[in-house]
């Protein structure tokens, strides 16, 4: 069971997530999430966004493949990830927030955590905003709008859609996930992921 307490108290709620991954069997874990399992070190290793990270069971200390220690956030994230993953396929169709299990109820924080800045920060750049989903592994496909699918971890794809505006309308933006994506996190948590990747997106601009 995944922790159903909220990110503002992240003490918490991480020190919750790491008792969940603790009575989890790595090896399976790590075959329903799509990540690696290394039974000599007891390490998990997954990709976030391209980048390696190795999660330690079972006490649950993520760091990146050069030491650092993973962000309280995205080490939230990733712990919700592997106690979620059941391995059901992913289906590549693509549906709203609200379509997500009791997407209505966070509704109101992920437009404000997700949409509004990435709308923000790309909303008047299209072309950027299609350079930096590149430059993080990021791919476009065929929809309405600019439309990048952006591998956040394995069994995670995130769809940014950005509908560039004039100067009549004013540009708008959503965030779509693949029907399968109440399999591999909580609701809440993709509220807030989407933020993380938008962060990554950004340092590309500099």
């Amino acid at each position: 069971m995944t922790s159903k307490r909220s990110f503002m108290n992240l003490d918490v709620t991480q020190a919750e997530a790491e008792r969940n991954f603790s009575g989890l069997d790595p090896a399976l874990t790590a075959e329903r999430a799509g990540a690696e399992f290394d039974r000599e070190s007891g390490i998990i290793k997954l990709p976030f966004i391209g980048q390696e990270y190795r999660v330690d069971h079972p006490f649950g200390k993520i760091t990146a493949a050069d030491g650092s220690p993973a962000s309280q956030y995205l080490a939230i994230i990733i712990l919700h990830y592997l106690a979620t993953a059941d391995g059901t396929p992913l289906t590549g169709r693509w549906i709203a927030y609200r379509h997500l299990p009791g997407g209505d109820i966070y509704i109101d924080p992920f437009k404000k955590r997700a949409v509004n800045p990435f709308l923000k920060t790309f909303g008047d750049r299209p072309e950027q905003f299609q350079a930096a989903a590149a430059a993080i592994g990021g791919y476009e496909v065929s929809m309405s709008g600019i439309s990048m699918v952006i591998p956040v971890l394995p069994r995670v794809p995130l769809c940014f859609v950005l509908w560039p505006g004039d100067e009549e309308i004013a540009s708008s933006a959503n965030i779509l996930f693949d029907e399968a994506a109440p399999s591999y996190l909580p609701t809440e948590d993709y509220a807030h992921l989407p933020a993380i990747v938008n962060g990554t997106m950004k340092k590309q601009l500099a």
